[in-house]
């Protein structure tokens, strides 16, 4: 009896220390206007050890139209103790932007607002050379419906991928990849390509309740990744009204040196595959990581009072963390932070590696209307994280 009680007192105890990883969070940026909201964040950390942050900051949707040209606004921060204070930098008139390194200069991908009829428009490129104090002016590379937040790159060979949708497509927009030539003048258009769209396939009518029937279903937000090799692309899949969650498209990319070819490969289950996610490679452990929102209900969600979500069916309270070999397996290495509420969230996360840290800055509601429409940009620190995964390789020998 004694042992049992020693044992129901062992598991309570570990019970209660199932805590969040980084709840705690310092503020990137805060927005009180309550008609515009935090877009999806970028991060990323400088070769100094400095971070910069970009925070996009639109109109919500029902002034999206008339204001979106005049009050979009890109906000630019830095850090220089590790995330715990951040200062303003320069603001930038653009509906959202990526940033990413080359040779110690900052580049950013960004999207002009749009006209009425669209969200943005049009594939930008700029360069500071003073960790984002100044910007050249902006080059179009793309002229188009183009849109994405800061989700995975792939660098390499003095090539850079990333992914857009293209959202001219509709219901049926897909995504393009984009491949820059990095050993010349990064700004000159020439320098890049891009490749046809791919189309959303569909999803089999037994992945979705066939009262939401008639809405549209779709894949955005997509990820570029390199398996053993290969350039893989990993997107986010919205299922009709989401009745089908953690679930992503894979397709498959070539590069001849002169041709992109993207094409659709099949579903792959994904935690959180049906928000926003993000892929990192960390080449110490040798593993993909990537930040994502677990859905905690996704039965009742659908039915709950939608201001809390805004049209949206899924669940942004939960986010977490997970690790992979290949980045199509995935083992859950914890919560990085939960929020209470269901008109909360924390979500559309951007990972980069700090040290043995994971730097993670998040779209936060914290007193919003709804999940979506976010008022921070909150910063996260999952200290360690390497710890946090089990060893996965197999031992050679007899088994």
């Amino acid at each position: 009896m004694r042992s049992l009680v020693l044992l129901l007192l062992l598991l309570s105890a570990l019970i209660s220390r199932a805590e969040p990883l980084a709840q705690d969070y310092t503020i990137v940026f805060h927005n009180p206007d309550r008609e515009r909201y935090v877009e999806g964040p970028g991060l990323v950390r400088l070769d100094d050890g400095t971070l910069v942050a970009v925070v996009p900051v639109v109109p919500r949707e029902e002034w999206s139209k008339e204001r979106r040209l005049t009050q979009s606004t890109t906000h630019i921060l830095r850090s220089d103790d590790h995330g715990k204070t951040w200062q303003a930098l320069a603001d930038l008139p653009f509906y959202s932007a990526v940033p990413w390194m080359h040779r110690g200069a900052l580049y950013l991908f960004a999207n002009k607002p749009g006209p009425p009829t669209a969200r943005n428009e049009d594939l930008l490129i700029l360069r500071s050379s003073d960790g984002g104090k100044t910007w050249s002016e902006p080059v179009t590379l793309f002229k188009g419906n183009y849109w994405n937040c800061h989700t995975a790159m792939v660098q390499r060979d003095d090539r850079i991928y990333w992914a857009i949708d293209d959202l001219a497509l509709g219901s049926k927009r897909g995504p393009r990849l984009v491949a820059g030539d990095l050993s010349g003048d990064v700004l000159d258009p020439k320098a890049w390509r891009i490749s046809e769209p791919v189309k959303f396939p569909g999803a089999p009518k037994e992945m979705f309740d066939a009262k939401f029937a008639s809405q549209s279903d779709q894949y955005l937000e997509p990820n570029v990744i390199e398996v053993n090799g290969k350039l893989r692309v990993l997107s986010t899949v919205k299922i009709k009204r989401q009745t089908t969650s953690n679930v992503c498209a894979v397709l498959d990319a070539t590069d001849d040196g002169t041709n992109l070819d993207l094409k659709f490969t099949r579903y792959n289950s994904m935690p959180g595959g049906n928000l926003k996610f993000c892929v990192l490679w960390d080449e110490s452990s040798k593993l993909f990581w990537a930040t994502s929102n677990l859905p905690a209900d996704s039965e009742n969600t659908i039915n709950v009072k939608q201001d809390n979500f805004r049209g949206s069916a899924g669940d942004r309270r939960f986010l977490m963390l997970h690790y992979s070999l290949d980045a199509l397996n995935w083992f859950p290495a914890g919560c990085i932070a939960a929020a209470p509420k269901l008109s909360q969230s924390f979500m559309y996360a951007r990972p980069v590696i700090d040290g043995d840290d994971l730097a993670i800055i998040c779209r936060s509601s914290v007193n919003a209307p709804n999940q979506h429409d976010a008022d921070y940009a909150t910063f996260h620190r999952v200290r360690d994280f390497r710890k946090l995964a089990m060893n996965l390789r197999p031992e050679h020998g007899r088994q």
